[in-house]
């Protein structure tokens, strides 16, 4: 069973939800530090290879991640607009592809559990429809699964 939830109700939004057995600074550490991203971030579709972050409001960041079947790498990268207690926004862009994406994450915590709240909105429809064409939902739930696993040994 899929535990993460991806709505695309609003034309250029996705939504996602996942929650997580970790109170939310153990969450939002797994999501801000590099050693940590390198643990759970990607999938066995795309692993990723690296992670450059400056997590601080106006610091980017930079995954790069490696495609399994023929080994090409591409990156996403971004800036940090907004870090808070309990929530982080970023933009986020695919190096060389148009359309830049803002992500907002919210994380709330109850009985020691934190739910990830994520909407991406993106410049228009079109775009919003490319990123879910390319199976991202399928990736995602991999890569918070992974965390899962992280936070269960943090």
């Amino acid at each position: 069973m899929n535990k993460l939830k991806v709505t695309a109700a609003v034309p250029t939004e996705i939504h996602m939800t996942r929650t997580f057995d970790a109170p939310r600074r153990l969450v939002m550490q797994a999501m801000s530090k590099p050693e940590l991203l390198k643990r759970w971030l990607g999938n066995s579709f795309s692993p990723l290879v690296s992670a450059d972050v400056d997590h601080r409001v106006g610091g980017n960041y930079r995954y790069v991640y490696r495609n399994a079947k023929d080994g090409r790498e591409f990156a996403f990268v971004g800036q940090y607009r907004e870090i808070g207690e309990d929530r982080i926004v970023h933009s986020e862009s695919m190096e060389g592809m148009p359309g830049e994406a803002t992500v907002m994450m919210t994380f709330v915590e109850a009985a020691g559990k934190t739910t990830l709240n994520i909407v991406m909105a993106f410049p228009s429809q079109q775009i919003r429809d490319l990123v879910l064409s390319t199976g991202m939902e399928v990736g995602a739930a991999e890569s918070y699964d992974n965390l899962e696993r992280l936070l269960a040994s943090l």
